[in-house]
Order: structure tokens, then C-alpha cells, then sequence
């Protein structure tokens, strides 16, 4: 069970730095570096999911998380009993990622649609175009919430 779980953190890390990079090399582009964006996902109406916006934070937020589960892999390789938790700040750094990307989603679609509700016609908003519609950090979070289950007792011993 450790090997499957080390080897999934291993995979999630590496999404999660591929991710991170794509999301810093696109941020500098928009500073006004030479350069195309790049996308690294499915086309789908226009809009790649996931969305590699442009935001050099966000890309090093994404490498950060990344980098911890690599590291957790790697300190399961050298038979060291830090994996844990490294691998358990990696799973709550991408947690709340996830509900960040999920918190702005609620905010743009509460934005566009508040002059609905006073007797105003609504704004544009879509999942497709907003640049947190469909981005790394929702997909990768979901990756990585099963993990859950490893932490289970260890959240339930910490809440306690």
C-alpha cells in the first residue's frame, strides 16, 4: 500500500511541476516577454481544460506542492520516516488550492449574476472562459483528495 501511495504522490508531483512551470513561463509571457502560451491539455470548445492561465504565483504555489510530494518520494526512497509528512503537506497544500480555485469560481458566477436578482440583466460568465474555470488546481486537487484516506486517522487524532 505504501509503494502505491508514494508512486501516485510521485505522479501527482510531477503534474503538479509540469503545471507549476507551464503557469510561470505563461505569467512572463503576459509581462510582455516574446514568446506563445502554452497549454498542455484536452481542446475542448475553444478552451483547454486544464487552463494554464497566465500567473507567475500561481504557477509557483502549484511547483511548491509539487516539489513536496517529490520530496515525500524521495525520502521514501531513502528509507527516512519524513515522507509522511511531507506528503501529508503536499496533499493539504493541493486541498486547499483546490478550494481556492473553488471559493473565486463561486465569487465571478455570484458577480456576473447579482444584477439578476435587483431586476437587472446579468453579466457573461462561463466555466469555459474564466480563467479558474477549469484550471490545474481544481483538477489536480480532485487527484489528489482521495489520498484522504491514508490521512483519515491521522486529521481525526489532530482534531481531537
Amino acid at each position: 500500500m505504501k509503494k502505491i501511495i508514494l508512486c501516485y504522490g510521485g505522479f501527482l508531483g510531477i503534474l503538479y511541476v509540469l503545471y507549476g512551470f507551464l503557469q510561470v513561463y505563461n505569467g512572463l509571457i503576459s509581462w510582455g516577454l516574446q514568446g506563445d502560451v502554452l497549454q498542455l491539455g484536452i481542446e475542448i470548445y475553444e478552451t483547454s481544460i486544464p487552463n494554464v492561465f497566465p500567473d507567475v504565483f500561481s504557477g509557483v504555489a502549484l511547483t511548491t506542492t509539487g516539489l513536496l510530494f517529490l520530496t515525500s518520494t524521495y525520502h521514501s526512497l531513502k528509507k527516512s520516516e519524513y515522507y509522511r509528512g511531507y506528503i501529508f503537506a503536499a496533499w493539504l497544500l493541493s486541498i486547499l488550492l483546490m478550494l481556492l480555485n473553488i471559493v473565486e469560481l463561486f465569487a465571478s458566477f455570484i458577480d456576473a449574476y447579482y444584477p439578476f436578482l435587483l431586476g437587472y440583466k446579468p453579466g457573461e460568465w462561463s466555466l469555459a472562459t474564466d480563467p479558474w474555470g477549469i484550471a490545474p488546481h481544481l483538477i489536480l486537487g480532485a487527484l489528489a483528495a482521495p489520498l484522504y484516506l491514508v490521512f483519515r486517522d491521522f486529521i481525526r487524532e489532530l482534531t481531537f
